[in-house]
């Protein structure tokens, strides 16, 4: 039997870490050149999680940039020196103030937001009392992932994939621009709060997220640990598996969000008409889409447009391997 009976296989591509199967038909689309993709294996490290809520919901978070000023408040600052591998607790480039305290100081930005070849950009403006702009530049990548500065040296490239309609995974590459990445220390921060084999979170709503009054009191605006993927975890799984929208009362920070949504009513219409689909990339398309830039620094009251992108520049040069996506 074994000998007449065949199963359907479909092209796989290991990069970054992570398997990639094409599962559609004809040729698979080419890989954007992210920098997670071009970066040497030394100088990226993977890892995913389990979300119990609809990819959607579990997406938005990450094109929100005013949420991290609430939902990942830390009431005291630590060390940026002890912030390797932990996003909001170093410090912006070109900077000696703590995120935790830029975030906890001015919690709200100007969002501004614009369409690109990938995606989105958004660029989150924190006037710091007239002294200088603090520049946060994240982005969407259509149709589910997101690129955000984790560090001065380091950036996110994450993916939120559909398990069913009401559960997920998201998958997460750390880039490095400098040194090569510690995977050991990278890995064991994460296995914290993950187990294997599953990579279900030791916090859930079984346990209300490992929710303690005095540390809401003293420590976070939460109460939920000191793990921002706890915080992000409970900020989309509470609202239920597959939130009611027509509920919702978007405001001036929700900019990013109506955008993407946009973005997503012309993909399907434009799929429904047999129309060209945003990055469906041919063979040598793939050097068309670099980078993005993800770029956490401090700039002027003037002129901050050119400087996040120049010290963008700056880092990729340095690094070796970075291609301009200018």
């Amino acid at each position: 039997m074994h000998e007449n009976i065949q199963h359907t296989a479909y092209p796989v591509v290991e990069k970054a870490g992570i398997l990639w199967a094409y599962m559609g038909e004809g040729e698979p689309p080419a890989f954007p050149d992210l920098d997670c993709f071009v970066a040497p294996d030394s100088h990226v490290f993977a890892f995913k999680g389990f979300i119990e809520c609809n990819w959607l919901q579990a997406l938005e978070v990450g094109i929100d940039p005013a949420h991290a000023s609430f939902l990942h408040r830390f009431l005291h600052d630590e060390d940026p020196e002890d912030s390797y591998g932990k996003q909001f607790r170093g410090k912006s480039i070109a900077s000696d103030i703590p995120m935790t305290k830029i975030l906890r100081e001015y919690p709200r930005p100007e969002i501004q937001v614009e369409e690109t070849a990938f995606g989105l950009r958004l660029t989150a403006l924190r006037n710091l009392d007239n002294q200088g702009m603090h520049v946060r530049v994240t982005n969407q990548i259509f149709p589910h992932g997101i690129v955000i500065p984790m560090s001065p040296e380091m950036t996110i490239t994450q993916w939120h994939v559909p398990v069913n309609d009401e559960t997920c995974y998201w998958y997460a590459v750390f880039t490095s621009f400098t040194d090569a990445v510690d995977k050991p220390l990278m890995r064991k921060q994460r296995l914290e709060l993950y187990e294997l084999p599953d990579y279900k979170p030791r916090l859930n709503k079984a346990n209300t997220y490992g929710f303690d009054p005095a540390e809401q009191e003293d420590e976070t605006y939460l109460g939920m640990g000191l793990d921002i993927n706890v915080h992000d975890q409970w900020a989309v799984e509470s609202p239920g598996p597959v939130y009611d929208r027509t509920t919702e009362h978007l405001g001036k920070s929700d900019v990013g969000i109506i955008a993407y949504r946009r973005m997503w009513r012309r993909a399907i219409e434009a799929a429904g008409n047999g129309g060209e689909l945003p990055m469906s990339l041919s063979n040598g398309e793939g050097a068309t889409i670099r980078g993005p830039a993800a770029v956490d620094t401090i700039a002027g009251l003037e002129g901050w447009e050119d400087t996040w992108k120049a010290r963008d520049r700056e880092r990729r040069e340095a690094s070796g391997w970075a291609p301009d996506p200018w």
